[in-house]
């Protein structure tokens, strides 16, 4: 009986636990299973079934299940994968408990946040797909326990910013996905932490600005995509971090500008999509760097302008896109743009208004196996234009305006030997014998003379000055004559609106001429650059060759020199600089000339660095105006400032004692030099000497003569020379002797009036002239009759005569030129005032010759009809200088 009972127990229990091993591991009601994969997806399911424990992969997608679903997870330990897609889920819901779980799925829900309590620490999920939900708001630390993430997909919600640090416990995520969302901002250091990530892809979005250093961290980033946004610019700040990029995607934004440099950590980049984007110009830089380079997109752009060394960079370049563009000059008028591009293999210019095709457009194109000119309204291939693409195959033509000339034959043999046919489908428009011919079927006899536009004046080259207008000119004529559209480029791009001025006229040949005058008003620096005139009919374009225009500025003083007094020794600085475009060069002179006494004694220096002029050691040879000048271009300005050089008064010479006879004459010289000019006073025994009829003053004041002297002129001499520095003084004693007797040759008698008279002071020196005049009258009875024992007698030679004449001895020796301060009696002097010593004979190819009048108390002493001009030649480089004389009254010569 026990047997039994304790039998029917163990039934009991194996029944219980059959039962409930059976109800667990059941495949859900309505669901489909496969081994551990359960499907329930579509069931318009609204709570989830009783999943069996065993299940690893539950897909639950596409029904109707809200957040209370969390507990019906609990206890499924064994789950990896779980699909909510497209369900009701407003919140991700608690998955703490599945430690194993490494694949989720909640794309199409109506979540709104992500918060940092669904996953668990020891979380083990791997992909996490959030894909097309609202979530506008991720909070800080939400994916703190997601360490194992692998692939984090966020696609299509409503992110408008992303917190700091947010990534950084996913050094394990590889890919990352925020497309179509609304982030605007990329904040510096947004991705540190993701040093795994390979891929990332933010297309769709509204970013309009990346920080630098948004992607630093980065160190395996292979893709990264940022199609659809509002980037405007590519710089090197935010490429930091990209360093093993291949594959970048900037496609429709609004990028306009590339700075230079950009690109110089992304030397591994091999794919580089810019399409439809707003560039304008590639130049030589833009590429710079990219090595590595083999696929460029660029189509779909507004480039007008590319630089001869645009593509050097880019040496393993295979593909090439430049569909949509305007960059039809490239073709049409430069020679070997892409001629670096020797590894090219697909080239694409579809749609670029090309006209025409330069010999030389394609050259070093070697292994170009593609090239598509399709949707180009080509009209003119000039001739080898394709030569060395010598592995082309497939040429994309379809232009129907081709103008069939002579020159266009060549490409029929070409097709022939070279192209598949079938992609060229180009026909000719002229002449009108062979409209819609196709240009494969074109011979010899259909071919004519071209009309296309031939430039007869190009525009030239020329400054134009800041302000004022500058004008370019370009004529063309074309035959026959036909209407004719200009169009002007500046540095190889498209001119907006400008100011042209268009005629035609019919030159001396009968020939009709078009002219386009391009007018650049208030010209400034943004104007200069090179022009160029092109010229366009039915049949053809011609570019015209460029024209550089140059803006300059007149020159503008920014200082000025100013007067500077100084004293004699001291340093003299004038100050002297001028800007303008180009910088004006400085330049100095003297008295509107070149000598520099200070340059010739080394005593100058200018110092070109600090716009300086320096003269030490100031002299009163330095003295005058300077000008410095400023010169460029555009013109000239001068400004003047003037050197005073002060020194105290001092004498040339020492005053000598004099001795005159009574009725003589005795001259006194005062030789002064100083700055400003001293000012002379003479003083006989202490009192201040009055002109009178016996006593002069001339050159200056600086010499005294006295005539007819009396006793009483005898005395003490003083001459006192002042100037604002001070005041010197010099004596001299008069001895007055009595008188000589004269004795006269009764048969040939000639009186001689011997007068001094000063006619000018060159330099410091002073030159006295002796003018001989000849009496003709008899002086017998002029002798005067003196006492025998107050009589000294001398003898003296007549110029005219060998006979001996008695003159006194104080005019044959005391009124002589060593007596009135020429300091050389010794030597003769002939009638026409030249030395008799050759040594002291004048070179005049050296003189300086001026002609001056006798002072006026000279002419008190001849008779009233006698008024000579007296000419002096000095040699300026004798040393000490020589002289000449001669004087003329009338018509008579006197000496």
């Amino acid at each position: 009986m026990g047997e039994m009972h304790l039998l029917l127990f163990v039934t009991i229990i194996l029944l219980i636990r059959l039962s409930y091993q059976t109800e667990n591991d059941e495949c859900p009601h309505k669901c489909d299973c496969l081994e551990k994969y359960v499907d329930c997806t579509r069931k318009n399911l609204q709570s989830v079934p009783k999943i069996p424990m065993w299940v690893e992969t539950l897909d639950l997608s596409y029904n109707k299940l809200n957040e209370n679903i969390t507990q019906s997870f609990e206890r499924l330990t064994n789950l990896k994968v779980l699909k909510l897609e497209k369900n009701r889920l407003l919140a991700i819901p608690n998955l703490t408990q599945q430690s194993h779980l490494q694949e989720v799925t909640l794309s199409r829900n109506n979540i709104t946040t992500i918060d940092a309590d669904h996953f668990s620490a020891n979380c083990s999920i791997k992909v996490l797909n959030i894909n097309s939900n609202q979530i506008q708001r991720i909070n800080e630390g939400a994916l703190n326990n997601l360490t194992n993430l692998s692939i984090l997909k966020l696609n299509k919600n409503e992110i408008r910013s992303l917190p700091n640090h947010l990534f950084m416990f996913q050094a394990a995520l590889r890919t990352l996905e925020l497309n179509h969302n609304k982030l605007h901002v990329i904040n510096g250091l947004l991705f540190q932490g993701l040093q795994s990530l390979t891929t990332l892809k933010m297309r769709f979005n509204s970013i309009d600005n990346i920080m630098d250093g948004a992607f630093f961290g980065f160190k395996s980033m292979n893709l990264l995509q940022l199609d659809h946004n509002r980037i405007r610019s590519i710089s090197k700040g935010w490429m930091y971090g990209l360093e093993s990029l291949i594959t970048l995607s900037l496609s429709n934004n609004l990028v306009a500008q590339i700075d230079v440099g950009s690109w110089e950590l992304c030397t591994n980049l091999e794919v580089l999509d810019l399409s439809h984007n707003y560039l304008t110009e590639i130049e030589g830089r833009t590429f710079q760097h990219l090595i590595n380079l083999r696929t460029l997109n660029l189509s779909g752009n507004n480039i007008s302008s590319i630089s001869q060394e645009a593509f050097s960079h880019m040496v393993r370049l295979q593909t090439l896109h430049l569909n949509n563009n305007k960059i039809s000059w490239t073709v049409e008028d430069m020679s070997g743009p892409f001629s670096k591009l020797q590894n090219l293999v697909h080239f694409s210019l579809a749609a670029n208004h090309i006209k025409s095709i330069h010999a030389r457009a394609f050259e070093g194109l070697n292994n170009l196996v593609e090239l598509n000119l399709a949707g180009n309204n080509i009209t003119s291939i000039q001739q080898h234009a394709f030569a060395s693409m010598t592995k082309l195959k497939k040429l994309h033509l379809n232009s129907t305006s081709l103008l069939c000339d002579c020159n266009l034959l060549w490409i029929v043999k070409w097709i022939r030997d070279k192209a598949e046919q079938r992609y060229i489908t180009a026909t000719c428009a002229y002449p009108s014998e062979v409209h819609g011919v196709s240009i494969t079927k074109l011979k010899e006899e259909n071919c004519g003379d071209s009309p296309k536009p031939k430039i007869v004046e190009n525009p030239k080259t020329h400054l134009a000055i800041k302000g004022r207008s500058a004008n370019l000119l370009c004529s063309a004529t074309s035959n026959p004559f036909n209407n004719m559209t200009f169009l002007w480029r500046k540095n190889n791009g498209n001119m907006s609106n400008p100011v042209v001025y268009e005629n035609i006229t019919i030159t001396t040949m009968g020939q009709p001429r078009a002219t386009s005058v391009l007018t650049i008003p208030n010209v400034s620096h943004a104007d200069s650059g090179k022009y160029q005139c092109v010229v366009t009919n039915n049949f053809g374009t011609t570019y015209s060759s460029k024209a550089k225009i140059n803006i300059v500025t007149f020159p503008r003083f920014i200082k000025t020199p100013t007067n500077v007094t100084v004293k004699t020794g001291e340093t003299v600085t004038l100050n002297c600089a001028a800007t303008g475009d180009p910088p004006p060069e400085i330049s100095w002179k003297k008295d509107g000339g070149n000598d520099f006494p200070a340059a010739r004694e080394r005593r100058m220096n200018v110092m070109p660095t600090d716009h300086l002029f320096f003269i030490v050691n100031a002299k009163t040879t330095d003295m005058g105006i300077y000008s410095c000048a400023a010169k460029n271009p555009a013109g000239t300005i001068i400004a003047n400032a003037t050197l005073t050089v002060l020194e105290e008064p001092s004498f040339i010479r020492v005053m000598e004692n004099k001795e005159v006879t009574i009725g003589g004459s005795v001259v006194f010289q005062c030789m002064s030099s100083g700055s400003p000019k001293p000012v002379l006073k003479w003083l006989k025994d202490g009192a201040t000497i009055i002109a009178t009829e016996r006593h002069y003053f001339t050159a200056d004041d600086q010499l005294l003569i006295i005539v007819g002297a009396e006793s009483k002129d005898a005395g003490t001499y003083e001459c006192e020379i002042t100037n604002e520095l001070g005041t010197k003084k010099a004596m001299t004693e008069l001895s007055v002797l009595p008188p000589v007797a004269i004795l006269v040759n009764e048969k040939d008698m000639t009186g001689i009036i011997i007068i001094t008279v000063v006619c000018c002071a060159v330099g410091t020196s002073i030159i006295w002239v002796v003018i001989i005049y000849h009496t003709r009258r008899r002086m017998a009875n002029a002798v005067p009759t003196f006492p025998a024992e107050t009589m000294k007698m001398t003898q003296i030679v007549h110029s005219d005569s060998d006979s001996p004449q008695m003159f006194p001895d104080n005019i044959s020796e005391r009124s002589s030129c060593k007596d009135s301060g020429t300091g050389d009696s010794a030597k003769q002097t002939s009638f026409d005032g030249v030395p008799t010593d050759r040594s002291d004979q004048v070179h005049f190819e050296s003189a300086v010759c001026r002609s001056y009048s006798p002072v006026q108390e000279a002419h008190t002493l001849l008779p009233s009809s006698f008024k000579p001009t007296i000419q002096v030649c000095v040699n300026t480089s004798a040393s000490p200088p020589t002289y000449s004389f001669s004087s003329h009254s009338g018509n008579n010569k006197l000496c």
